[in-house]
């Protein structure tokens, strides 16, 4: 007789709902979670890699993706040209500022470029994924798991921070 009433509870329903999906947030939010079956975002962006004002010239659009896999295009993506990260981990974000390419990436991963083909590896300071980066008020921000925010004046040198203990995708 239990069962029947509450099967018929429309609040214990709404109850195991949120509880399920509270349990599966928590279980695919942890550091060892397996990002294989996770759909990566490929982000884009276009940088003037001329390093002039002029942003029709020499304009380059940057991807990045799994592997280290940067590819560019200076035709507005009618090509693409496979460049070397000179990493092997799966890169996730990419933007431009200051005449600087910046990817992030698996576990600290971070790259920089000013030319979107020539790329350096960078000191992050932490072992976390790096879901996000982008630029404002003369600073490049970065973004990933466990609350971890980077900051950099310059995309060189970062300093890392720890904001609470949930995951920040996006920036």
């Amino acid at each position: 007789m239990f069962f029947k009433n509450v099967r018929n509870n429309r609040w214990i329903t709404i109850l195991l709902i949120v509880l399920v999906s509270f349990i599966h947030h928590a279980c695919n939010s942890s550091e060892d979670y397996d990002n294989s079956s996770f759909l990566n975002e490929t982000k884009s962006v276009l940088g003037n890699s001329d390093n002039s004002s002029d942003n029709s010239s020499n304009n380059t659009f940057v991807v990045t993706g799994d592997s280290g896999t940067i590819l560019t295009s200076s035709d507005n993506g009618t090509s693409w040209t496979s460049r070397t990260s000179g990493v092997s981990k799966d890169l996730y974000a990419v933007t431009y500022e200051n005449s600087t390419f910046v990817v992030t990436g698996y576990l600290g991963t971070i790259l920089t470029s000013s030319d979107g083909t020539s790329w350096t590896s960078r000191t992050s300071g932490v072992n976390k994924y790096l879901w996000d980066v982008t630029y404002g008020n003369s600073t490049f921000v970065a973004v990933g798991n466990v609350g971890t925010i980077l900051t950099s004046s310059d995309g060189t040198s970062w300093t890392p921070m720890i904001f609470g203990s949930n995951s920040l995708y996006v920036v």
